[in-house]
Parts: C-alpha cells; structure tokens; sequence
C-alpha cells in the first residue's frame, strides 16, 4: 500500500474506534496511545483528525482506490469494533455505511460480521450453574482453597495444552485476513479457564477478564498491534503486556503473539496452582519476566507455527477456541 493509503486505513480504524461516541475516558487515552505508536506519518495528527471529526468517512473512502486496500479498511473497522465488545448499533450502523462507501459487494460486507459473530459466541464460557461443584471465585476476591483432592504443585501436563494454545495464536497472525487477530483473547480467556478448572478454581467471565487485564492484555490492544504488525508497521515503545520494544515486522508477529500466549498460560498455572496468592503487583512482574524468553521461544518454533497455519481458515476458528 502507498502512504497515502496506510493513512486512509488508519483513520478508517480511528473512527470505527470512536463511531459510537460512548468511549470513557481511559478507553479514548488507551485507544489514542496505541494509534499515535503506528509506524505511519502523523500518527498523532491523524488521531486529533478523528477526534475533531475533521476525517470525513466520504472522503477518505475515495481515497482508497484499490480493492485491497478498501477491503483491509473494512476488515479492520470491523476487527476495531468487535475488539471492544460485540457491536452495538452505531456501530453497525457506521459498518454498514462505511462498506457502500467503499464500494464493497454484500458478500464481501458480510463475511468478516458473520466471523466476528461466530467469534463472539465462541468466546463465551460456559455458565458457572453447568459445572461440577467446585467453590466459584468472584473477581477480586481472595484466594480460595480448591476441592480437596485437586493437585496444588504445577501439572507438566499442562505444558501442551499451552503450548499448542500459543502456536495457535500466533499462527493466526499468519492468516490474511484481519479480523483472524478477534480469535486471540478467546483462546487466552478459554486456556485461563481450563487451567484454573483443572486447579479447583470456577472462573466466570468477570474474573479471567481481570486476570487477563491485570496483566497488560486487551483485546482492542492486541488487535490494533496486530494490524500494525502486518498491515501497517508497528512502531512501539512499551514492553510487557503491551507494545514490545523495537520495530514489530510482519515476521515478528507470530513470535509476539506466541510469547504473550505462552507467558499468559505459565503464569496462571503458578497462580492457580499456588492458590492464587500473587498479588496484582507480583502477576506484572512475573509476566513481564516470562514473556521475553517465551517470545524467543516463538522465533524458534516459527516453522512449527507456519505449518499450523497452513490448512487453517477462520470458519474452524470458533471450534477450537471451545476446544483447544
């Protein structure tokens, strides 16, 4: 893609983030700091286009002359949307004027909402009232011994299904198409889930959200980084949880995605193996400790990640986020 149409792309993402006017405050910071870290001239500037709705959606369309290119746009409003919640209706009201903007055909319009839908219901886990009888753990709350009988030193076993959790993830950075990035934090959010079953521990929706966030980790963050990564370079300057050090090329991302994965699994297997003693504090330290070594461990089992990537298609997606 030319410049200008890296820039027509972004703003299209900006203002899909900002299209439903109900962002809080810190959501608007965290959106505006992940953008204005692109690798595309006037980050910055673009950002305070949007948010001074001087980025009309007309104009930016026509600028946008090739089908990739109107095609990226879309994919990635759609990825943008779906990554703070399921879409509501502004949102899809701004979807769906954005695709006659870009001239795009129905069936091109409506296969990336029927992913984002599937995706969406995949994410769910499964109520806590349908498990077996283990004490619920409610957010915040302080930690719980499990049922008797549940192993409390870390399962080796585990190490398999995280593993094979994180090459999953990353291979869906290999996936053409953007919104393959929505498909992350479900297999996160259901490996979190299955590691504290497997140590005694329900986990609804509430806690291995904030988990998950207490860690750096979100899917709008995720999701934009990843669009940055193959699509747009991604300038950035944080470590950890968010934005890694250095220029993140195309060919780092699946090594990014595996190491956070990866990282993500080891961490709730101490945690929930020791009786979720860790404090908040502690779980960001812990995390950032693990994430460089097992993003080093992504670059060395990129081929493996490769030939994971091979044969997958975004329609299988939702069965192995139940199932991975």
């Amino acid at each position: 893609m030319t410049s200008t149409e890296k820039e027509g792309v972004a703003l299209i993402a900006l203002s899909a983030a900002f299209c439903d006017g109900g962002k809080s405050d810190p959501e608007r910071a965290a959106i505006r700091e992940l953008f204005e870290h692109l690798d595309v001239p006037n980050a910055s500037a673009l950002v305070t286009r949007v948010l001074l709705k001087k980025a009309p959606l007309p104009e930016i369309a026509a600028g946008l002359t090739s089908p990739e290119a109107r095609n990226l746009a879309y994919e990635m409003a759609v990825t943008v949307v779906e990554a703070e919640g399921h879409r509501n209706d502004a949102e899809t009201r701004f979807l769906a004027t954005l695709a006659l903007l870009l001239r795009l055909t129905p069936p091109q319009a409506a296969e990336p909402l029927q992913i984002a839908d599937e995706l969406a219901g995949a994410a769910a886990l499964p109520p806590v009232s349908v498990l077996t009888p283990v004490r619920p753990v409610a957010p915040g709350a302080a930690a719980e011994a499990p049922a008797s009988g549940v192993p409390r030193v870390p399962d080796p076993a585990l190490d398999a299904t995280i593993r094979n959790t994180a090459i999953l993830a990353g291979a869906l950075e290999l996936l053409p198409q953007s919104v393959a990035t929505l498909g992350v934090l479900p297999l996160q959010t259901h490996l979190v889930y299955r590691i504290g079953r497997h140590y005694g521990y329900t986990l609804d929706a509430g806690h291995v959200k904030e988990f998950i966030g207490v860690l750096g980790l979100g899917l709008t963050s995720q999701a934009v980084e990843g669009m940055a990564r193959k699509f747009l370079g991604g300038l950035v300057k944080r470590a950890g949880g968010g934005l890694a050090g250095g220029i993140a090329k195309a060919a780092t991302g699946p090594a990014f995605t595996f190491g956070t994965t990866y990282a993500l699994g080891q961490l709730a297997q101490r945690y929930y193996a020791g009786g979720r003693t860790l404090s908040s504090l502690q779980l960001r330290e812990s995390f950032q400790q693990l994430v460089g070594s097992a993003r080093a461990q992504g670059e060395q089992l990129l081929p493996e990640i490769q030939s994971r990537a091979r044969g997958l298609n975004l329609a299988q997606l939702p069965g192995l986020i139940r199932g991975v």
